[in-house]
C-alpha cells in the first residue's frame, strides 16, 4: 500500500534508512526528524504492516544543509530533488522504486516543477541504483567528488506541468 508518511513511521524508516547504508547516509533520530521537517513528500509503500521502501523528497529554497542539495540549488530552480530512495532488501526487484517515482513524477508534475533531480554515488559503487534511474528516463549530467572513496553522479528528469 502506498501511502503518505506519518509519524508512527519514524523509527521504522530511522531503520530502513540505516540498512540502506551506504546507497544513502546514516542518520541518526534527530537527523531524519530534521530532513522530514524539510521534506516537501515523504511517500511509503507498506507491505503486511511493514516500511517496505520509502521517497523523500525536498522542494527549492529549503535550508538543508546537504552538500548535494546545496549544490544543485546553486544550478536550477523550480525542481524536485530526492534526498533518498529506500527498499528493504528482501523487497527489491518487486517493482516498489517504480512505484514510488511514478507517485513522485505525479506529484512534481501537479505542483508545476520543472525538473526532477537526484545523485546517486559511484563511489561506493551503487549500480543498482544508476541502471534504475536510467531506465526510469534520467539522464546523468554531472559527477562530483565529496572527498576520500565518495564521489557522486548528478541525475535529472526534465518533467511536464500538469496541464489542469
Amino acid at each position: 500500500m502506498l501511502r503518505e508518511y506519518k509519524q508512527t513511521d519514524l523509527q521504522p524508516l530511522l531503520f530502513l534508512n540505516n540498512a540502506s547504508v551506504p546507497a544513502v547516509n546514516k542518520l541518526n533520530l534527530e537527523e531524519m526528524k530534521n530532513i522530514l521537517a524539510m521534506a516537501e513528500k515523504c511517500w511509503i509503500e507498506e507491505i503486511d504492516d511493514e516500511v517496505a521502501a520509502a521517497l523523500i523528497v525536498i522542494g527549492p529554497g529549503k535550508s538543508y544543509t546537504s552538500d548535494n542539495y546545496t549544490w544543485l540549488e546553486t544550478q536550477f530552480t523550480n525542481h524536485c530533488y530526492v534526498d533518498r530512495i529506500m527498499v528493504n532488501e528482501k523487497y527489491k526487484r518487486h517493482g516498489l522504486g517504480n512505484k514510488l517515482y511514478k507517485e513522485f513524477e505525479k506529484y512534481a508534475s501537479h505542483i508545476g516543477a520543472s525538473i526532477l533531480l537526484c545523485e546517486v554515488n559511484i563511489e561506493p559503487p551503487n549500480p543498482q541504483s544508476i541502471a534504475f534511474h536510467i531506465q526510469f528516463g534520467w539522464e546523468p549530467f554531472f559527477e562530483r567528488e565529496h572527498g576520500l572513496g565518495k564521489k557522486v553522479q548528478y541525475f535529472k528528469k526534465d518533467i511536464t506541468p500538469d496541464q489542469r
